[in-house]
């Protein structure tokens, strides 16, 4: 059990606040081998795109290696980092989107391992605004 003390420790969230900006600098660059590196490189690593399901590395690497990158002008309108002990946390950021009619929303959960902080899991969605 994680103690109320553990939740949102001022250097965890620094960490992952950190990494989460390298992972959108590499994605604004579409620098396929660094967003490829943030992720858990395991079989049962999980990121669930606007248009796909990529079940393990392999996967996620394929779809990176074939995608196109974003549009220019993406911005993120709020981010929240959550993290729970020392060796896992949990971001969930809203962005918009300029090809899109919609608010975009990302999820991400951050995991400690011994190469660093990696995304073990991942949900990118649109919310279509009425």
């Amino acid at each position: 059990m994680i103690g109320d003390a553990a939740i949102n420790r001022a250097a965890v969230l620094a960490q992952v606040r950190a990494e989460f900006e390298r992972y959108e600098q590499a994605l604004r660059a579409h620098d396929v081998a660094a967003l490829n590196e943030f992720f858990l490189a395991r079989a049962d690593t999980v990121r669930f795109g606007l248009s796909e399901h990529n079940y393990g590395i392999e996967a996620i690497r394929w779809f990176r290696s074939h995608t196109a990158p974003i549009a220019a002008g993406r911005a993120l309108l709020r981010t929240v980092i959550t993290s729970f002990g020392d060796d896992l946390a949990c971001v969930a950021a809203e962005f918009l989107d300029p090809s899109a009619a919609a608010v975009g929303r990302q999820t991400q959960t951050w995991v400690r391992v011994s190469s660093g902080w990696r995304i073990a899991a991942a949900h990118v969605s649109l919310l279509v605004q009425n």
